[in-house]
């Protein structure tokens, strides 16, 4: 073979492992990173879209009259909500229970330590005694609970906390007071229940329990709870960050002109009405996150509550696609707002449920 040929083939062998040298790092570069084309990436679904629907929830009584309700509506739910105080003991048959049905357990958790002798150096600022560590071998007694237990629950811990009725609301914690509590750029309130939140919520990981899904509840209207205690009692003012919350949650309510509502000037109000303000403000803060309502419903004082209710559940399904679970409030307390409190009220519930968006079963709960 002489000089010239073997310099040719030389060449020639070169190229040929540059070419496919190129190849290779072509591969690398188109899977491990985002062709940039000129034009915006198509950003990721958001995470709220992989439930196929709602998560149909109730809080309602013994188990006999919740069957016989369920018979009546031709559909069961996936979601059974519970209220438990913070120092009941931890009891995981109600868990239980529900798991066997498919149901997903929601439990809200109320700190209302009264005059214990655990908060007597805590008065105005009892969410302190949470984050002092005060209550820490109770939580961990939960959390303990929880992991044992091994399947999904929501934990809703300090609900409606813009509101000025519990013990755990910003108003009661500091309120809008910028010199009693940590940072003097925030509300004394709100940075408290923040940090009660994320005290309770990190023991639990410290412990393992990371079958809880966390939900941070507000009261709607919010706007109606700004005017009411000052510009300080904003939605994010009391968000705990995202890593702190799984779901975020909206409760609200049509009290019309029932004599419960008349005492502070209730008037009958759409879905939207209640809710849309809010939806927005939780949009703003996280328009990935799943939200849930934790408590809703309507009253028959003032308006037609069928037509309340056949409105509702068309909104949540075409303009609120966030909204992933609901929780009925099926009691009668201050006013009826159970689905059955009339026979027009029970139809309209059972037709508007009958669709598959509907959801009666939460996954991973059956044996």
């Amino acid at each position: 073979m002489n000089d010239h040929h073997k310099r040719r083939q030389d060449v020639f062998q070169i190229m040929k492992f540059q070419f496919i040298l190129s190849g290779i790092i072509s591969l690398i570069f188109l899977s491990g990173c985002t062709v940039k084309t000129g034009k915006e990436e198509i950003p990721e679904p958001p995470a709220y879209l992989e439930i196929p629907g709602v998560y149909l929830g109730t809080f309602h009584g013994t188990s006999s009259s919740s069957l016989a309700l369920f018979e009546k509506i031709g559909k069961g739910i996936a979601i059974s909500a519970v209220y438990q105080g913070f120092g009941d003991a931890f009891n995981n048959g109600f868990l239980n229970a529900n798991a066997h049905v498919g149901r997903i357990s929601f439990i809200t958790w109320e700190f209302m330590p009264g005059s214990s002798p655990k908060v007597a150096e805590y008065e105005g600022r009892v969410l302190e005694a949470i984050i002092d560590g005060v209550y820490d071998e109770y939580i961990i007694s939960w959390a303990e609970g929880m992991r044992k237990f091994g399947k999904p629950v929501f934990l809703r811990f300090g609900h409606e906390m813009n509101g000025d009725w519990y013990s755990w609301s910003g108003i009661k914690n500091g309120g809008g007071t910028l010199d009693g509590y940590g940072s003097p750029d925030l509300p004394d309130g709100p940075e408290r229940f923040v940090d009660a939140y994320r005290h309770i919520h990190d023991v639990f990981t410290e412990n393992g329990a990371d079958n809880v899904l966390w939900v941070w509840c507000l009261n709607a209207p919010y706007e109606d709870m700004v005017q009411a205690l000052g510009a300080w009692n904003t939605p994010a003012a009391y968000y705990p960050g995202d890593d702190y919350v799984d779901w975020m949650g909206i409760d609200g309510y049509n009290w019309g002109s029932s004599a419960f509502g008349q005492q502070f000037d209730a008037e009958w109000r759409s879905f939207d009405e209640i809710f849309a303000n809010t939806y927005s403000e939780l949009q703003k803060i996280n328009s990935d996150k799943t939200i849930i309502i934790g408590e809703f419903s309507s009253t028959e004082d003032g308006g037609n509550k069928a037509a309340w209710i056949e409105d509702a559940f068309h909104q949540i399904q075409n303009a609120y696609p966030q909204i992933r679970g609901l929780i009925w409030f099926h009691i009668a307390k201050e006013t009826d707002w159970r689905i059955n409190s009339s026979d027009e009220a029970l139809a309209a519930y059972r037709q508007a449920v009958a669709d598959d968006y509907w959801l009666s079963e939460y996954p991973g709960m059956n044996p």
